[in-house]
């Protein structure tokens, strides 16, 4: 009687246990009874230890490639005949010497390889926690939370590109987007300072055919060639739940779309439409940076917008050597959801449509990198002091310069403009013409491991400072840490940066990537 040979055999009850055993104890958290919710927390604190196992498990299932364990076998069966009998090839049920088929041997084979190749090695799962501080008076902790990132990206007969980047957040007690949640069981109910979220901002599948490439998902656009300024750059809404956040990429909310790009030897066209478009996340009700707008009133939102709430934009762009042009034309819905106060207990709210016509370019010049865009936007929706909407024309423009003297080192410049055409003194909140200056220095260490970053940013008339000095620290190819620095100064109430003048802030993140 034959039986089946283990000697080539992958275990994967280890990992694929371990797993399981992660996501329930994020399952139970919603399913706990009141006196166990704090238990609940200590095995939060626990998910690094889970963590270490589940990779010491799959480093041990997928550490070496069929072809290589076929190597190993056949050596130690030569090193084996050489001195004694392998006992694992005498041990069969009837106590003979069991010989594998080469049949037997290819599915052993294909099982390890497919999951390697489709699943395991596309995809990268990390977990970072964030812990930020604010040190001026009263000093409170506006960041306390963990969050595991899945990113996915295969390619696929040589036409098919699948990609998913998505986040799962747990905001701890203290965290600034930390609400009480009440957990039910058996009719029992308790509160917890504890509470999830989650962001998506890719999960897309593209196909490839000559020159050309369709993508359909939830996909962000970028095709403005600002860092810091929403010129051309509006097509995706961005989230400004957590403040003081000045990375754009980060910032992006992702939304369902479809796009279409091309390459010819006129140029590059590309094409977006969305059918359902998003708007800008804020600070929500319960959080600790949300802000009433009608303080003391019990006002009745209406919105008044019709069906139409698709979004669609076609881009040429040329490259010329290291320099190229490009020319945008795009009909949006404006990422800000209107008010309009109808009376004291109705305010309306639309969702409002306008144009951009943009151009942009980069221009190099050995180490000098010089960008720009700008684009006229029509119409833009603005409030006077009684809530009611002035429609008006904008023109917004930036031109950066960049310059890296060698390769660990950048120094930046970038000027922003935004100027409202036929302007009238009773738009509240926004002036004819809000200038920004936004200094980089950049400087990397210890062959790129180590890097420094300081960002100082200038804006007027409404005048405000604002400064970021962050460091990173590349362990290994696993851990990275970071420590930031967040310091805005205004004084100046019409300032967005206003009620967070006093918030100066130590940012520290630690990231674990497998």
């Amino acid at each position: 009687m034959k039986t089946i040979n283990n000697q080539n055999r992958v275990n994967y009850n280890t990992p694929f246990s371990l797993a399981t055993s992660f996501f329930q104890i994020l399952n139970c958290a919603l399913f706990m009874k009141p006196r166990t919710i704090r238990h609940t927390l200590i095995l939060i604190k626990k998910i690094p230890f889970l963590v270490w196992f589940l990779l010491l498990g799959f480093q041990s299932v997928y550490s070496q490639t069929p072809e290589e364990n076929k190597k190993t076998k056949d050596s130690t069966k030569q090193k084996s005949s050489e001195t004694e009998i392998n006992l694992l090839d005498m041990l069969t049920d009837d106590g003979g010497l069991y010989e594998t088929t080469e049949e037997e041997t290819q599915i052993e084979d294909e099982k390890p390889k497919f999951w390697r190749e489709y699943v395991f090695n596309p995809m990268r799962f990390g977990i970072s926690y964030e812990l930020t501080y604010k040190f001026t008076k009263p000093d409170e902790v506006i960041k306390n939370r963990l969050s595991y990132r899945l990113e996915y990206s295969k390619f696929l007969f040589n036409k098919i590109f699948l990609q998913l980047d998505t986040k799962l957040f747990t905001f701890l007690e203290g965290d600034a987007r930390s609400r009480d949640l009440t957990f039910f069981l058996n009719d029992d109910e308790s509160e917890a300072s504890i509470a999830f979220g989650s962001i998506t901002r890719n999960a897309f599948a593209q196909y490839s055919f000559g020159k050309s490439n369709v993508v359909v998902g939830i996909q962000t656009l970028a095709w403005g060639e600002s860092d810091f300024a929403a010129v051309t750059d509006e097509i995706n809404p961005f989230d400004f739940r957590d403040p003081l956040n000045l990375n754009i990429d980060e910032l992006r909310v992702g939304q369902f779309m479809f796009t279409f790009n091309t390459f010819s030897s006129i140029g590059n066209w590309s094409m977006f439409f969305v059918p359902s478009a998003r708007f800008n996340l804020s600070p929500e009700e319960g959080t600790r940076f949300f802000v009433d707008p009608f303080p003391g009133r019990d006002v009745t939102f209406q919105d008044d917008t019709d069906n139409n709430l698709f979004e669609y934009g076609l881009r040429w762009k040329k490259t010329f050597g290291k320099s190229d042009i490009s020319i945008i034309a795009t009909s949006l819905i404006d990422n800000n959801i209107i008010q309009e106060e109808i009376n004291t207990d109705i305010i309306s709210t639309t969702k409002r449509r306008y144009t951009t016509l943009g151009i942009g370019f980069n221009y190099a010049i050995n180490n000098l990198l010089i960008r720009g865009e700008a684009a006229v936007k029509f119409p833009r929706a603005y409030n006077d002091i009684n809530l009611q909407v002035i429609e008006r024309n904008a023109l917004d423009a930036t031109l950066s310069f960049e310059y890296a003297p060698n390769s660990t080192t950048t120094l930046g410049l970038e000027l922003v403009n935004n100027h409202i055409l036929d302007y009238t003194d009773a738009i509240v909140g926004f002036p004819r013409n809000n200038y920004s200056a936004f200094f980089i220095v950049g400087k990397q260490f210890l062959k790129n491991t180590l890097e420094f970053n300081c960002i100082s940013l200038l804006n007027w008339p409404y005048t405000t400072s604002f400064s970021l000095l962050s460091t990173s620290y590349e362990l290994n190819d696993h851990i990275n840490l970071s420590l930031d620095t967040l310091i805005p100064l205004t004084n100046d109430e019409r300032s967005a940066f206003f009620q967070f003048r006093e918030q100066q802030q130590f940012a520290l993140k630690i990231q674990y990537l497998f």
